[in-house]
């Protein structure tokens, strides 16, 4: 602010309180999003990401971001609200997460930049004249993969919610995915955080897959790998050595 800025509000607290309140409010509802691919501009696959980007909407909040986990803040050629990206030095990042509630699953389909089909595999889950109906989708997910392919189907919406371990002030982060292979990895995950009884500290893994299938193909991906540490309250007092020889995966 320039100096007049700085006097004012330096002297009047009611002032200073009401812009605090009016800068809180502009924030999103989500601090930013932890990424593992980039749209490919030319219209075709996505480019995987070896290390986290994290994209956001507030310039401040992805200065901090780049100063936990590296990388420069820059812009996107988007019209997305999170148009500052930050390609972080790290493809691992400590975080909290409150509980199994905080990792949520369904499925949609999307046309035309409108939810066509929102449901939980079983029933519809919007819009809210559908709920409970019966969705009719396939019970298995090489079917539902199938059909999704075609582009008849649902995609899996994967999305996790936490805070940054070292400066969990920053506000909830998310993590999102349209992967199937993360699906099977849920259950777990769900039921590590729900042994914990409270928030956890968890390391997610941007994590590169590489082999060779029985059809002699290439295969390589990005995939999170999610390690449940121990209960946050109990990491926040530990020592760092107790924090690296207790870790153990989900």
């Amino acid at each position: 602010m320039s100096d007049a800025l700085d006097n004012i509000f330096n002297s009047d607290p009611e002032l200073a309180e009401r812009a605090e309140r009016a800068e809180a409010n502009s924030r999103p509802d989500v601090a930013g999003t932890f990424r593992t691919y980039e749209p490919d501009p030319a219209g075709g696959f996505p480019r995987a990401l070896y290390k986290w980007r994290v994209t956001c909407a507030v310039p401040t909040t992805a200065d901090a971001v780049a100063e936990l986990l590296g990388g420069a803040p820059h812009e996107l050629a988007t019209e997305a609200e999170d148009a500052i990206a930050v390609d972080t030095d790290t493809d691992r990042v400590e975080v909290v997460i409150d509980g199994p509630d905080a990792v949520e699953f369904d499925m949609k389909h999307w046309v035309n930049g409108k939810l066509a089909h929102h449901c939980d595999t079983r029933a519809f889950l919007s819009p809210p004249e559908d709920v409970g109906v019966p969705c009719r989708c396939p019970r298995t997910i090489a079917e539902l993969k199938a059909r999704a392919k075609d582009e008849r189907g649902p995609k899996p919406d994967i999305r996790i919610s936490f805070r940054l371990a070292h400066d969990p002030h920053l506000g909830v982060f998310r993590y999102k995915s349209s992967g199937w292979t993360l699906i099977s990895e849920l259950p777990a995950l769900k039921n590590a955080l729900a042994r914990v009884g409270g928030p956890a500290l968890v390391q997610l893994i941007n994590e590169r897959v590489q082999y060779e299938s029985k059809a002699g193909r290439d295969v390589d991906y990005q995939k999170l790998t999610a390690k449940v540490i121990k209960p946050y309250e109990q990491a926040v007092t530990d020592t760092p050595a107790q924090a690296i020889e207790e870790e153990s995966p989900f």
